[in-house]
């Protein structure tokens, strides 16, 4: 699920107070929510489950989901941290602390939607992708998962272009060098392809992988997944 030192430190810290990509990063996530809700429009009684959140960022509208969708009371966040800000933000929606590489605590079925940004690609080994996607699909009867594209020529936490186009270990060296010693590890982040993304999704289920575009290359994938 991406811990608290990738999602704090490692990210928000570096990336957001560069003032250009923060708004770049705003744009990309107001573009991605606008798709959610294109293929699952509010609705007051959807249950939906919002797999990853950090709680402890210090300002509401880096929450992607919690601050543009209209039915907070219907939503539950989960991730690593305690709610210190989450709770604070959003007093109408529910706040669940998990643990790192444990199921999550819901039943079957618990939820109509999990909603599921940038997390995949902080889970692990592809093995651990795969359980991660299976259990939020366990949870949820449907699911909208954003990732990053490998093959998009930036890569998007470190914003250096073209060194992920490599063969995974060297590339991995290669960060290792610059600087970047916790995303050149597979258990912080292990990117993802449209065709290794569509590997993950449990044999059975249907599924759509779209793409959204930055300056005219396919930046993202998104993984949308109904209910069987």
């Amino acid at each position: 699920m991406g811990d608290s030192e990738h999602r704090s430190d490692q990210y928000y810290k570096k990336a957001l107070p560069m003032s250009v990509w923060r708004q770049v990063l705003a744009t990309q996530q107001q573009a991605l929510y606008e798709r959610f809700e294109q293929l699952f429009p509010p609705r007051k009684t959807l249950r939906i489950i919002n797999i990853g959140v950090n709680a402890n960022l210090s300002e509401a509208h880096q929450y992607f989901l919690e601050s543009r969708y209209p039915y907070l009371e219907s939503v539950v966040g989960c991730g690593l941290e305690s709610a210190e800000h989450y709770e604070r933000f959003f007093p109408t929606a529910t706040y669940c602390q998990v643990q790192r590489d444990a199921a999550l605590p819901f039943e079957d079925g618990e939820f109509d939607i999990a909603f599921c940004s940038a997390v995949i690609e902080h889970v692990g080994s592809r093995g651990n992708q795969r359980r991660f996607l299976a259990d939020t699909l366990r949870v949820a009867k449907s699911a909208f998962v954003t990732t990053p594209n490998r093959w998009y020529p930036v890569e998007l936490h470190t914003l250096v272009p073209f060194l992920h186009y490599l063969p995974t270990r060297m590339y991995r060296r290669l960060y290792q060098t610059m600087g970047f010693d916790f995303f050149s590890r597979e258990e912080n982040l292990n990117l993802l392809d449209e065709s290794a993304l569509a590997k993950l999704v449990p044999r059975g289920r249907a599924f759509k992988i779209h793409t959204h575009k930055f300056l005219g290359l396919p930046s993202n994938l998104l993984l949308e997944v109904h209910a069987p």
